[in-house]
């Protein structure tokens, strides 16, 4: 009965938005489709997407792990064309329960809107499970963290695309691409030319604290969708433990395979713009403990004689997965 009433609530706030949309959301002419053997249908109304590329979008979208939900997915259409904004590239309508993609006549390949999809499912599998999840009062909100001064809660009546990461929804379906979205390995090899981390899967909201390491919430979304996160996934920030003029020790998720960059940046003044830069790289073993350890012997001893300040970040990426982070900066005065 609770969530009966939160979804009338959910139809109050979103029809306004949501109206222009037909019966089904699913458009009457189009260039081809294809029907999956759950009966959703992909639609394609763009002459760059035939058949066999939707059914190859399909075996990309159902890696993703779904529940109960799968099925009341009405269908994924392909849209030669823009939005409104040039820069949009998938949306979700709750009230037809169907993803729309967009600029395919751009995007022209399954693997061009991999994580479109995956981030726009995630609406589809946050409005079923957690329909009062885009409001402040919610219990979702709640265990994420989310403070009301730094979320926009206004997304079905004032919504800006350069405020996207700020939207508790759009939140919710980054939540989803790292908690069930289907993971792909990276090679070792892209570590040290810096590739693995530009191509990692990461959270749009850098700001916001680490989803993969919020055991309460993920057990909260486990019981309410009854869907599993599998906790090979799961993966910690690094904590700063020591420094010295010889090391910096981080505190790490005891996992083999995760690569990490220190991203040194040093300056003269606590508040000045960084004069050099410099990044050292580790990567996990099977035998690694929960400790890493950057050694500073590579960096010339010059430039510690030479600046006062270093400021410092780690960038994180599993090579099992592609999940990954950026950590915050911490200025740090030069021993």
């Amino acid at each position: 009965m609770l969530k009966l009433r939160q979804f009338f609530i959910i139809l109050l706030f979103t029809f306004p938005f949501l109206a222009s949309f037909s019966s089904n959301g699913l458009p009457v002419n189009f260039y081809t489709s294809y029907t999956t053997p759950e009966g959703i249908r992909f639609i394609s109304c763009s002459e760059e997407w035939d058949k066999a590329k939707l059914v190859e979008l399909y075996k990309e979208f159902v890696e993703n792990k779904h529940g109960d939900e799968f099925s009341l997915l009405n269908g994924i259409v392909i849209d030669g064309g823009a939005h409104s904004s040039s820069l949009t590239k998938g949306s979700y309508s709750a009230l037809t329960n169907t993803i729309t993609l967009y600029q395919g006549d751009k995007y022209t390949e399954p693997a061009d809107y991999t994580e479109t999809l995956t981030h726009e499912y995630g609406h589809h599998f946050a409005y079923h499970y957690f329909p009062s999840h885009h409001l402040p009062f919610s219990k979702w909100s709640e265990l994420r963290g989310l403070a009301l001064e730094a979320t926009r809660w206004d997304a079905f009546w004032k919504y800006n695309e350069s405020d996207h990461a700020l939207y508790p929804q759009e939140i919710f379906a980054d939540d989803y691409v790292l908690l069930y979205g289907a993971t792909k390995e990276i090679d070792m090899k892209n570590v040290f030319t810096n590739e693995a981390f530009y191509v990692r899967t990461e959270h749009e909201n850098q700001q916001l604290s680490n989803v993969l390491e919020n055991n309460e919430l993920i057990e909260f979304i486990e019981r309410e969708s009854d869907l599993k996160v599998e906790r090979s996934r799961l993966l910690q920030l690094p904590v700063l433990t020591e420094y010295n003029v010889a090391n910096l020790f981080f505190e790490i998720t005891k996992k083999a395979n995760v690569a990490y960059r220190l991203n040194l940046r040093f300056h003269h003044e606590e508040n000045e713009p960084a004069k050099e830069d410099w990044e050292l790289y580790n990567v996990t073993t099977e035998n690694t403990g929960n400790v890493l350890q950057f050694s500073l012997a590579e960096i010339n001893k010059e430039v510690f004689a030479k600046y006062e300040y270093m400021t410092i970040s780690v960038d994180t990426v599993d090579l099992s997965t592609s999940l990954g982070f950026k950590s915050e900066e911490i200025k740090l005065r030069i021993q």
